[in-house]
This record gives structure tokens, sequence and C-alpha cells, in this order.
């Protein structure tokens, strides 16, 4: 008797999987809402977590992300977050492990935070260049010399 049930729900996941495997693809008309993508190193490790609150496919290899808040993990395996990056736009390179924006950025770590506009984001080198607008602020004593 528990086999029918099943079987029925079983037959019916598979037809209507079967235009996804006919395809071999799937497409993404509508925006991800309240997302979260995980990113992982070379090694394995989660190296980034993509949050926002909209994410539009532009085409098979960029998308625009509202709301963004990357976050940037230590990358050995502990979770623990390096740097928060947070802009309202951003456009990411997918292929490319980039994302860049010309609004505003601010980027926090456990003793600094940096705000401007017109930013580029390395994931592969973990860099960020800020073009417009920099502030830097240190929440602890920098010796220069």
């Amino acid at each position: 008797m528990a086999q029918l049930p099943f079987r029925r729900v079983f037959k019916t996941l598979m037809m209507l999987s079967l235009p996804v495997m006919a395809t071999g693809e799937i497409s993404l008309d509508a925006p991800l809402q309240d997302f979260t993508i995980p990113g992982f190193g070379k090694d394995g490790f989660p190296a980034w977590i993509l949050k926002g609150s909209e994410l539009h496919y532009l085409d098979k290899e960029n998308a625009k992300v509202k709301r963004m808040n990357l976050q940037i993990l230590s990358g050995n395996g502990d979770r623990r977050i390096e740097t928060d990056f947070f802009s309202p736009v951003a456009k990411f390179l997918l292929k490319e492990n980039r994302a860049r924006g010309q609004e505003s950025v601010q980027v926090q770590g456990d003793n600094f935070k940096i705000t401007g506009r017109q930013w580029q984001w390395d994931g592969n080198s973990r860099t960020l260049k800020i073009q417009q607008k920099v502030k830097v602020t240190f929440d602890e004593t920098v010796q220069l010399f």
C-alpha cells in the first residue's frame, strides 16, 4: 500500500524533471530573491558567501545583484568572516570570479572600514580597487615608521 503513493510521486517528479534533462540547462528568467550563494576555493573550502535582495542574470556569465553583501572567508575551513563588502548594486562576472560597481561600497574587517565609489573586486587575487571618494578608518593605532 505504501508503495503506490511513492510510485505516483516518483513518476510525477520524473515527468516534471524531463524538460530540464532534455534541454540540459535551467533558465532563470525571474530574479532570485533574498539569496545566499557560496563560492569555493581551489582547496574545496568555502572562500566567500554572496548574499543579496535580488540577483538578475544578465547573460550566462554576468549577473546584477541588489543590496549586495559579499563575505570573504578566511579560506581555511573555519568559515570565519575575514571581510564584509556592502553595495547597493553590483555586477558579478561569474566565470572570472570578479565584481564591480559604480555606486558606493563599504568594506569592513576586524580593525578597519573602507568606503568609496566605483570599485572592482578580484576574487582570484583577493584585491579591491576603489577609484573615487575613498575613506579608510583604522580602529587601532597605526605606526608608520
